[in-house]
């Protein structure tokens, strides 16, 4: 599990993206430091950025033939371990922050933009300080111990911190080829991301970072988001229950089923023009979650949860034994 070949066979693509999926699960870790390398053996974390404001988090970690990787955290979820500031954070400033977009600067398309959730999460990583002592933020750190130095980079990331990592990986890219420097050993990987910008964008990442993966489980709610196809095909979900067609919701002493709700969001975001990369883009089926059946919109919020959960990744890339405590559910019965 230690070997990281971005460029290579589809054999090697495979190895990557299990190293990449259980990285993603030690970001969420009580202690990533400590826990990566009972987890993950031959890996350790070389720099360790401090928990910002906004409850972004990522480290970069390297492994035993001196290769490198980027994890970057998803959205916390609303359980006591973190504060009630830290869910709003993630899920209302940079996850649900995608009514309003941002000019991108670091693409050559013609008018590419990201949310502007994604665009204060990408800052936050930006300015991230090292906990570990290098006093350098994180692109310095990469170009001094990874770009200059000759190693491969595998950029990921689950949920949140997938689409900040598309987003980093688009900045990262741009930079090492305005420094005339090669990108043949960066690599990325995402795991359940929404998309982080529009057409513009996603073109321009697929065009200059073909080494790129992104998975998706079918069930999943979270990638199909904010695009307008994705949000219509995610009011479908479930069938025959929980069907959004037989829940329905209150609003201004009118009641809409949550498949209505669902169709008319996608109207109100189908001018932003949201798109998801294409480039080695797998989607799979996850089973659904026995559990929750029953046709109100909390079991439906918590089918969407079991289904966004990163162990359903790491079982479909072969990873069958992620630890418990790593396979958080990003919705839990606090909904």
């Amino acid at each position: 599990m230690g070997t990281i070949t971005p460029n290579a066979n589809n054999g090697d693509q495979l190895t990557n993206a299990q190293v990449a999926v259980q990285l993603c699960a030690i970001a969420s870790a009580t202690n990533p430091v400590n826990e990566i390398g009972t987890l993950l053996p031959g890996w350790k974390i070389v720099w360790n950025g401090k928990q910002t404001i906004d409850c972004n988090y990522a480290y970069v970690a390297q492994n035993t033939d001196g290769n490198y990787a980027l994890a970057i955290r998803g959205s916390v979820p609303p359980d006591s371990t973190f504060s009630d500031w830290d869910v709003f954070a993630n899920w209302v400033l940079e996850d649900l922050d995608v009514l309003t977009m941002s000019q991108w600067s670091f693409a050559s398309t013609p008018k590419p933009l990201i949310s502007t959730g994604a665009s204060i999460a990408f800052a936050n990583l930006l300015f991230m300080t090292d906990t570990l002592g290098s006093n350098q933020f994180v692109t310095d750190f990469l170009l001094a111990n990874v770009v200059n130095k000759g190693k491969q980079l595998i950029i990921t990331g689950h949920s949140l911190g997938g689409n900040i990592a598309s987003v980093f990986a688009s900045y990262f890219v741009e930079i090492l080829k305005k420094k005339g420097l090669s990108t043949n050993g960066i690599s990325l990987y995402t795991f359940a991301a929404p998309a982080a910008g529009n057409a513009d964008f996603a073109t321009d990442l697929d065009a200059k970072l073909p080494a790129a993966w992104h998975y998706e489980n079918s069930n999943d709610i979270v990638p199909k988001f904010p695009v307008f196809a994705g949000i219509a095909l995610a009011s479908l979900l479930y069938i025959p229950q929980p069907a959004s067609s037989q829940i329905y919701l209150s609003f201004n002493d009118q009641k809409m089923t949550l498949r209505e709700a669902f169709l008319v969001l996608a109207g109100v975001l189908l001018k932003q023009g949201y798109q998801q990369p294409a480039n080695n883009y797998t989607i799979f089926t996850n089973g659904l979650d026995s559990d929750y059946e029953d046709n109100t919109v909390q079991d439906f919020l918590l089918q969407g949860g079991s289904q966004h959960q990163i162990i359903n990744y790491a079982n479909y890339l072969g990873i069958k034994n992620l630890p418990a405590s790593l396979a958080k559910k990003p919705l839990v019965e606090a909904v």
